[in-house]
């Protein structure tokens, strides 16, 4: 679809939600967050609109690999459109933000849902601890669902918004029986954050059937500092798997003696810096 026909449907929204498709991305980030109720008047009124908006896999799913970098910011007024609806704490917005967390898998999952859910679900999550619960034990969710709610019973420990107690049972669950490295690597996050330390044994027996994902927590002596069971390392920590990566890019780098052109970067493939993140997450319209 060309640019142009982007922008044209694009038009369709108007008044004070139209101005959330110009805002680009810079707002978005956390030193610079604004209140949609307060810069710009969003109300009721508006909400309409910024569902139709929320939802418009148009603007959302093009492909913004040649875009120039002053264009479309088309793109992020949706995400502005998810804040705004979170902001006004729409009902009918939890059950898409729900299902749009739900809808990604382990080999196409979204990283703006990923990374947005746990913020964007607090109006609302006072009463979903059982929820969340459930759907972080659900061995078919994806890893990368299971993790949104695992983040948010974090967030909801640190907020009183649950009781240890509550939580106890999916601590010792996964921990002790957890078959996903990267979900057991979460929730033992859960266990260093609130340094609860009578987890100490079940965390290290996790460590001993190697069912922690190392990129996510370190080894077991990296734990122990962060929960203050030890002030320094015994033994010299190992590189993760990355790290050997990296280490393996830059030595080839060195050995090479040629620059090969780079392919043209989907919004939806890996960034080329570097960071893990898929490009429309990370470099794209920088």
């Amino acid at each position: 679809m060309p640019l142009k026909e982007l922008k044209k449907i694009a038009k369709k929204y108007d008044g004070r939600v139209a101005k959330l498709l110009s805002l680009g991305r810079d707002r978005l980030l956390k030193s610079q967050k604004i209140s949609y109720v307060k810069k710009f008047g969003i109300n009721q009124e508006d909400v309409p609109q910024l569902l139709e908006l929320a939802q418009d896999m148009d603007i959302y799913r093009y492909d913004y690999g040649d875009t120039p970098e002053d264009e479309g910011l088309e793109f992020f007024g949706v995400i502005h459109a998810w804040y705004a609806l979170s902001e006004l704490e729409v009902p009918e917005f939890k059950e898409m933000l729900i299902e749009m967390v739900e809808d990604g898998d382990d080999d196409d999952y979204d990283d703006w849902i990923l990374d947005d859910f746990v913020e964007l679900i607090v109006p609302y999550r006072k009463d979903m601890y059982e929820y969340f619960k459930e759907g972080a034990l659900k061995k078919t969710n994806s890893t990368w669902t299971r993790l949104c709610y695992v983040y948010s019973i974090n967030e909801m420990l640190k907020a009183d918004e649950v009781t240890l107690q509550e939580v106890e049972k999916l601590l010792v669950e996964i921990l002790g029986h957890g078959e996903n490295n990267i979900v057991n690597a979460s929730v033992m996050g859960i266990c260093v954050d609130n340094k609860l330390i009578q987890y100490h044994q079940l965390i290290k027996e996790c460590y001993a059937r190697d069912a922690i994902d190392l990129m996510h927590m370190g080894d077991l002596e990296d734990v122990e500092i962060k929960m203050g069971l030890r002030e320094a390392r015994d033994t010299d920590e190992e590189p993760t798997m990355l790290q050997k990566s990296l280490l393996g890019m830059e030595d080839n780098e060195k050995r090479s003696t040629f620059v090969r052109e780079s392919p043209k970067v989907g919004r939806n493939d890996p960034c080329p810096c570097g960071s893990g993140k898929k490009y429309k997450k990370c470099c794209m319209n920088k």
